[in-house]
């Protein structure tokens, strides 16, 4: 291991929430976080690197995920500028 993330710097790496990596980690589904302290925990930079690039390589060519209907859209007038 040459780097440890704590929760602020794997945020900084990690597009995600910690709710939803908490969620991914239970799931068994990311990279499980060891402690330094009893207060303090982390995560293998070298792991986080890997799941990134192995999301990466089996990411979709194309959004699959569900859209809204566009005509379901409710629009707001714009006040003016003063």
């Amino acid at each position: 291991m040459k780097r440890a993330y704590g929760k602020k710097e794997l945020l900084a790496v990690v597009p995600l929430s910690i709710s939803t990596i908490d969620s991914l980690e239970k799931k068994g589904e990311f990279p499980k976080r060891w402690y330094i302290t009893d207060k303090r925990c982390a995560w293998d930079g070298d792991e986080v690197e890997q799941w990134l690039d192995e999301r990466k390589k089996n990411s979709p060519e194309e959004f699959g995920g569900k859209k809204p209907p566009i005509e379901m859209r409710a629009y707001r007038p714009m006040s003016s500028a003063a």
